[in-house]
C-alpha cells in the first residue's frame, strides 16, 4: 500500500504527544494518528479511519514501549465502530469495505 505521510518523518511515532494524517493513494483512505504518554509511561496511539465518514471507525493501541514500530509490538487493540466496542474482525470487515468503495471511487 503506498501511503502519503502528510507531516515530515518516517513511521515512526518517537514523541510523547504527536499526531500524523496518513492519505493512501491506492484506496483513498486517510487515517489520523494520535499518541498520548501517561504518566506512567504507557503509552496510547488512536488510530481515526476515513475522517468525515460516518460512523467513525477507531481503533487503539495500548503498548508499554513509546515506539510503533510493527504492529505486532502492540500489546492491546481496542476497536470502535463510533463509541462503540466491537470485535477485531467485525472492524477489519467494516473497514475493508469501505477501502473497496474508496477504491472504486479512485479508479474512475
Amino acid at each position: 500500500m503506498e501511503v502519503a505521510v502528510e507531516e515530515q518523518g518516517d513511521s515512526l511515532i518517537d514523541t510523547d504527544q504527536e499526531s500524523r494524517f496518513y492519505t493512501c493513494h491506492v484506496c483513498g483512505d486517510n487515517w489520523l494518528s494520535v499518541k498520548e504518554v501517561g504518566e506512567d509511561g504507557d503509552c496510547r496511539i488512536t488510530f481515526v479511519h476515513q475522517m468525515g465518514m460516518a460512523p467513525v471507525l477507531k481503533r487503539i493501541a495500548h503498548m508499554q514501549n513509546q515506539i510503533l514500530l510493527p504492529e505486532n509490538s502492540v500489546g492491546l487493540w481496542e476497536y470502535y465502530i463510533d463509541d462503540m466496542e466491537i470485535a477485531e474482525e467485525s472492524w477489519h470487515a467494516k473497514l475493508n469495505s469501505r477501502r473497496r468503495v474508496l477504491k472504486s471511487i479512485c479508479a474512475n
